[in-house]
């Protein structure tokens, strides 16, 4: 028997018993369906996070003030005062190429006539708009005149201009922060949300008028610093860890966050993920290579007179595990076509409304991966060949004249 008649008899075989054969497969629908569903849905997650993170400026540096312990307190007492503004404006003098963006947040209340809202203010300049690359739909975003002059004007998020004016234009309107009058100069693009904040609620003034106006001093939050070169990236952040060191009088209270840490973080959660839920579904797997083999047992026992006979009129022993090898090999060939195909379908159809119910950044779409195609195929063909292979031997070493004689 030839290589061809024997996948043609295998499928014969298979379509002779439609029900015993889809239920078999089932197991290995189910597996490669899963396993091509749930990694889509992970990738999809991964690259919105990863795209919603670079929406918000690429390269970036996040500096912070870092918490003593007490023991760091009474030893550096009276010498660490944190961030101030003028550590934004050395880190300039020191690498004028880069993009230093030093925040100042605080919570107030904002009134536009019978209108008001409770809001986070943030005090920075003009260099936040490239470092964020997060700039306005109308207007404009401060200059450095507003920066030098203690200006009383404000940009305004998408959302908090339509709450305090409605559908009508912000643009040079007064606002209230607290008692201090201030005049709308831009509203933002719509830039929607990413880890809880949501930045088209955020407001906009002079760092300069926030220090004068209602902090009194010259702290800043944090700074983000752009760097071009992402080359550059580890030799940035040594030269600004000991400027600031030096600037604080010796005290390292300082640290300092390269955006790719964050996205590196991003990536090993989300492979957490890919190994939990892939586990998952090759364990769907193992349990239809079960199925595989117990249905191949029964069909041997079932066939027995029949290999009986093909040994008496000459087949080999290599001729009948071939062949029963083929049925298991073709039913998980069969099964994992057809589980891509679903798997497919459950990833742009049921699994893209998971990712969209879930609270937070979940409206991503699902990403279908042609590495996880092929890989669960394999996968569902090496079950059959694995799974498939004893029964195989038992048929193949049956001994004729018991066979024949089998009832």
């Amino acid at each position: 028997m030839t290589l061809r008649d024997s996948f043609a008899d295998a499928f014969k075989n298979l379509f002779a018993n439609k029900l015993r054969s889809g239920l078999t497969m089932l197991g290995i629908i189910i597996g490669v369906a899963a396993v091509i569903s749930m990694t889509s849905i992970v990738e999809g997650g991964q690259r919105k996070l990863v795209q919603s993170i670079e929406r918000l400026g690429t390269n970036l540096l996040f500096i912070f003030h870092a918490s003593l312990t007490p023991e760091e307190q009474r030893k550096f007492a009276g010498r660490s005062t944190g961030h101030k503004y003028g550590d934004a404006l050395a880190i300039r003098r020191l690498r004028p190429e880069l993009l230093v963006a030093p925040i100042l947040q605080f919570k107030k209340q904002l009134r536009a006539g019978d209108r008001d809202y409770s809001g986070q203010v943030t005090g920075t300049v003009p260099e936040y708009q490239e470092v964020r690359n997060f700039r306005p739909a109308v207007g404009r975003f401060l200059v450095q005149e507003d920066i030098d002059e203690w200006r009383r004007v404000v940009v305004l998020g998408r959302d908090i201009a339509e709450k305090l004016f409605g559908t009508g234009s912000a643009l040079h309107r007064e606002v209230k922060i607290g008692d201090e009058r201030f005049s709308v100069v831009g509203v933002m693009e719509p830039k929607g949300s990413l880890h809880g904040t949501n930045y088209d609620e955020l407001i906009f003034v002079p760092v300069t008028t926030t220090m004068r106006r209602f902090t009194g001093n010259d702290h800043v939050n944090f700074m983000l610093v752009h760097v071009p070169n992402r080359d550059e990236m580890e030799a940035v952040t040594r030269d600004i860890h000991s400027l600031l060191i030096q600037r604080h009088d010796g005290v390292d209270d300082i640290r300092i966050r390269n955006q790719g840490e964050f996205l590196k973080a991003i990536d090993r959660t989300l492979w957490i993920f890919r190994i939990v839920l892939g586990g998952v579904a090759l364990v769907a797997l193992l349990v239809g290579g079960i199925g595989i083999m117990n249905i191949m047992l029964v069909t041997v026992t079932e066939r027995t007179s029949e290999i009986g006979l093909r040994k008496a009129i000459g087949a080999g022993r290599s001729h009948i595990l071939r062949q029963f090898l083929i049925e298991s090999v073709s039913i998980s060939v069969v099964g994992g076509l057809i589980g891509i195909l679903v798997g497919i379908g459950m990833a742009y159809g049921f699994g893209d409304l998971v990712a969209r119910a879930m609270p937070g950044e979940g409206d991503w779409g699902a990403v279908v991966l042609p590495s996880a195609i092929l890989a669960s195929f394999v996968f569902a063909v090496l079950v059959g060949i694995t799974f498939g292979l004893y029964p195989a031997i038992k048929a193949s070493k049956l001994d004729p004249a018991e066979a024949l004689r089998y009832q």
